[in-house]
């Protein structure tokens, strides 16, 4: 009987630690969109009414009724959510989510003395739009979430992987606004916010776009093609592919370098050239997105069965 005991013990399947690995990286930009979270809602949205989305757009309705704090209202209603996390995103995401959700709530409850800085709505508007698309945009490159319906556009995202995040982020704000404005009575209200939410939108996609934009160099040398190579090799860090080509002029094969570095390396990429070869002909052609080794992927679709199918194909 202690055998079989024993055999039953060593049959019941261990449970996965959850391991929660952050970076210092990570924290400076969700505490950075926190900040201007608090600050649009503070500064621009709460004192002129406008419930521009999200569950802070709840909040602000709640809190404009009751005594209960935007942050602990933005807290609670996040809970559901995070728990919706955890079958599609994992443990560990769900963790770090309401995690980065209580410093969240904590951050807009301890910014909530600043003062309005203007009531004119159409400025409200425009200003604190501007700080919301930062502020989700920081949250998408930290790969984090502070909740709310940044977490629930990218679990639905997951399910409707046609749709980009600014346009998830318009509809299910769209749906919260509605409810508001019937709350508030006030049809101008929700229009504002609207403005606000498309505000947002653009400027989302815009900063989501743009992490991963690279500067694809085709360099034709006369002279010197290994020491170009082997130098963004060494220097630079990035691959280079040497294309077969022939010069219809000179009815003579060549070589044509193809790299693709980050626009911060293209200053040092032209100067590697031309002290290599000053005479060589550059083409550079900016490439919107670039994935793959060397550059970030923000895999905004990726869920725990994604990352199983992977880690079982790659054995």
């Amino acid at each position: 009987m202690d055998t079989l005991k024993k055999a039953e013990r060593t049959e019941q399947p261990k449970k996965k630690k959850i391991h929660i690995d952050v970076t210092p990286r990570q924290i400076l930009f969700m505490v950075a969109a926190d900040v201007l979270y608090a600050l649009a809602l503070n500064c621009f949205y709460v004192d002129n009414r406008i419930a521009a989305g999200g569950l802070a757009g709840i909040g602000t309705v709640i809190n404009s009724f009751s005594p209960i704090p935007i942050g602990l209202a933005v807290f609670l209603m996040n809970i559901p959510i995070v728990l919706a996390a955890l079958k599609t995103k994992g443990g560990t995401y769900a963790v770090m989510a309401i995690i980065m959700t209580g410093v969240y709530s904590g951050i807009v409850d301890l910014l909530s003395f600043l003062p309005c800085l203007s009531y004119d709505k159409l400025v409200a508007v425009v200003c604190g739009g501007i700080l919301y698309g930062f502020a989700a945009a920081l949250t998408i490159k930290a790969r984090l979430s502070s909740g709310g319906t940044d977490l629930l556009a990218k679990i639905l995202i997951t399910k409707f992987r046609s749709l980009s995040l600014g346009t998830l982020f318009m509809i299910i704000d769209g749906m919260i606004v509605v409810a508001a404005a019937i709350a508030f009575r006030d049809i101008s209200a929700a229009i504002y916010a609207i403005l606000a939410i498309a505000t947002c939108s653009v400027i989302t996609d815009l900063m989501t776009k743009g992490f991963n934009k690279a500067q694809m160099f085709m360099i034709f040398a006369n002279e010197n093609q290994e020491q170009i190579s082997d130098t963004i090799l060494t220097e630079l860090h990035h691959g280079v592919t040497a294309l077969r080509g022939i010069g219809k002029y000179s009815n003579s094969d060549r070589d044509i370098l193809l790299t693709v570095v980050k626009p911060s390396q293209s200053p040092r990429l032209k100067e590697i050239v031309h002290r290599c070869d000053p005479n060589a002909f550059v083409i550079l052609v900016s490439a919107n997105e670039i994935i793959g080794e060397g550059f970030e992927d923000t895999k905004l679709t990726e869920t725990v069965q994604d990352r199983k199918w992977d880690e079982a194909h790659k054995k």
